[in-house]
């Protein structure tokens, strides 16, 4: 059980990027069903999961990544370097503004709602009862801190 909560707890555990898209006069489409084909989660996995949309988290400029949260996974708390900006696309998200990682004391945010990680605010991210996927923006290059 303990083996199996450590690998929970991993913030990003599989950044894979997106190359399945649309090129027209220079602007970049992809479709929602498009989107759908293209980011294939592993839904067996209880790990963490993340793919890159747009960008790279670790290099200058502007990022947006995928995160799929499965069903009672969660996240240590941390804190980044850099502001992000989360819109929650799929499920209930789940997140606390402290470091305890009190579960119970979490705000839930369902489908649709965004969220502000102000650069060095310490919180944990989970998903409760069915899986989450987020999409996260921010600039790069953007460092996480894991908080004891």
């Amino acid at each position: 059980m303990l083996l199996k909560l450590r690998y929970l707890l991993c913030l990003i555990l599989f950044i894979m990027p997106i190359s399945f898209a649309t090129e027209i006069n220079g602007f970049t489409i992809i479709q929602n069903g498009e989107l759908d084909f293209a980011i294939e989660w592993d839904e067996s996995s209880d790990r963490l999961q993340s793919r890159v949309l747009y960008g790279n988290p670790s290099e200058e400029g502007l990022y947006i990544i995928r995160v799929r949260f499965p069903a009672g996974a969660s996240t240590n708390p941390h804190h980044h370097d850099q502001d992000r900006f989360v819109t929650v696309i799929e499920g209930i998200w789940y997140t606390g503004m402290d470091a305890s990682k009190d579960l119970d004391e979490t705000l839930a945010i369902p489908r649709g709602g965004f969220m502000v990680h102000p650069a060095g605010a310490i919180h944990y991210d989970a998903a409760k009862n069915v899986p989450a996927i987020v999409e996260i923006r921010g600039w790069g290059p953007v460092t996480t801190t894991q908080v004891e």
